[in-house]
C-alpha cells in the first residue's frame, strides 16, 4: 500500500477529484423575492438569470425608485414600497436578504412572519446574539433559512472536502487565510454597525471552521477605524488536535486573498479570490514543493457564483431541510461569535 507521501509524490491534474455541482435542471424552480437592491442584489438576481432556474418574482426596496430600477434592468415585473408587502405576497417561495447586516435581523423576521424560506446575505447578522435570535424564529416558524456563504457550494469546495475526507494531506497542522481590500471609498463598511471583520473577515473564519472547526482558543491583534469599527485585524486559532490557523482582514490594504492548507503529506493552495471560483494546486510537504495545479472552466466566474448556493438551497427545501448540512445554523452562528470575538479583543467598543 502506498504511503500518503507517495500519493501526493505522484499526483497528476487528472488525479484531482471531480466536481459534483447540481444540475440548475435537477432542482425546483422557486419563486424568489429580493429584499433590498442594492449591488449585491444586482449581482444575485444577473447570476440566477445566467446559470440557474429559479425566478424572481418581486423586489422590494425602501428607497423610492431604488427597486423599480433593479426591476427594469432583469425584466422583473413586480416591485414593492416595503418588505411586509413582497412577503405578504402569495407566488413568493423565498426571500432573499440582501440588505446590510446591521438590518438583517429585523428584515429575516418579517420573512419568516410571513413564513417564507430564507437566503440571508453573509453575515447573518454582526453579532452572536442575533444570529441566534434569527436561527432559531426560523426553525421555529418551519421554515428553511441559510446564510449565504457561498464558498461552501462552489465546485472547489467539492473537491477540497473529497481530498481532505481522503486525508490526502496527512494530518492538517496549519491553514493561512487572508481578505482585503482598500476600501476605505466603500461608505457601507464604515456605517454605524458595519464591521470589516464579520463582512470581508467572514471568509478566512468560515474557511478555517470547514476544516478544523472551533478554536479552544482565539489571540487577536488589530487597529480601529473608530472606536466602533475596525480597521484591519490579525488572529491565530490554537485547536484541539493541536493544528493552528492564521487569518487576516483589512479594510485598508489590498492583500493577496488567498487560502492554504497545510499538512504533514501535502499542502493545498487555493487560488486567488480564494472564496470565488479560482483552482487549486497540491505541493509535496516540503520547502518549495512541487505538483499540479486545477483551474475552474465552468464558465462561472467571479461573484457569478453565487448561483451555486441557491441551487443547493432549492434542493434541501424540496427535501423538508430546515437548514444546509454544508453550512448548519449552529456553524453560522459561531462563526460569526469568532468575528465578534476578534473585535472584542482588538477594543471595538461592542
Amino acid at each position: 500500500m502506498a504511503m500518503f507521501s507517495d500519493l501526493v509524490k505522484n499526483f497528476s491534474e487528472s488525479d484531482f477529484p471531480k466536481a459534483r455541482p447540481l444540475d440548475p435542471a435537477s432542482v425546483p424552480s422557486l419563486r424568489w423575492g429580493i429584499v433590498g437592491a442594492g449591488d449585491i442584489a444586482d449581482v444575485f438576481i444577473n447570476t440566477l438569470k445566467k446559470h440557474t432556474k429559479q425566478q424572481v418574482v418581486g423586489i422590494a426596496s425602501k428607497t423610492p425608485g431604488k427597486a423599480a430600477a433593479l426591476a427594469a434592468k432583469h425584466g422583473v415585473d413586480k416591485t414593492y414600497d416595503s418588505y411586509e408587502q413582497l412577503c405578504a405576497q402569495k407566488d413568493v417561495d423565498v426571500i432573499y436578504i440582501a440588505t446590510l447586516p446591521n438590518t438583517h435581523l429585523a428584515d429575516s423576521l418579517i420573512a419568516i412572519n410571513a413564513g417564507k424560506h430564507l437566503l440571508i446575505e453573509k453575515p447573518s447578522t454582526i453579532s452572536k446574539a442575533d444570529s441566534k435570535t434569527l436561527y432559531e424564529a426560523a426553525k421555529k416558524a418551519n421554515v428553511f433559512a441559510m446564510e449565504a456563504m457561498w464558498s461552501r457550494y462552489l465546485p472547489q469546495a467539492d473537491m477540497m472536502r473529497q481530498m481532505l475526507d481522503r486525508g490526502l494531506l496527512g494530518k492538517i497542522e496549519l491553514i493561512q487565510a487572508d481578505f482585503g481590500q482598500d476600501a476605505r471609498d466603500v461608505a457601507r463598511l464604515w456605517l454605524p454597525g458595519a464591521s470589516i471583520v464579520q463582512d470581508m473577515g467572514i471568509y478566512p473564519i468560515a474557511f478555517t471552521e470547514s476544516i478544523l472547526g472551533l478554536p479552544k482558543k482565539i489571540t487577536a491583534t488589530g487597529q480601529l477605524h473608530s472606536p466602533h469599527s475596525e480597521a484591519m485585524a490579525s488572529a491565530v486559532f490554537e485547536y484541539e488536535s493541536g493544528a493552528r490557523a492564521v487569518i487576516t482582514t483589512t479594510g485598508y490594504s489590498h492583500v493577496p486573498t488567498r487560502a492554504s492548507v497545510s499538512g504533514t503529506e501535502g499542502v493545498l493552495l487555493v487560488d486567488s479570490p480564494f472564496f470565488t471560483p479560482s483552482g487549486l494546486g497540491l505541493r509535496e510537504a516540503v520547502f518549495n514543493g512541487k505538483g499540479p495545479n486545477w483551474k475552474d472552466e465552468t464558465g462561472v466566474v467571479g461573484h457569478e457564483g453565487l448561483a451555486y448556493q441557491a441551487n443547493y438551497l432549492s434542493k434541501y427545501v424540496s427535501e423538508g431541510l430546515l437548514e444546509s448540512p454544508l453550512h448548519t445554523h449552529e456553524q453560522t452562528v459561531e462563526i460569526i461569535g469568532i468575528g465578534e470575538e476578534i473585535r472584542r479583543q482588538i477594543g471595538v467598543q461592542l
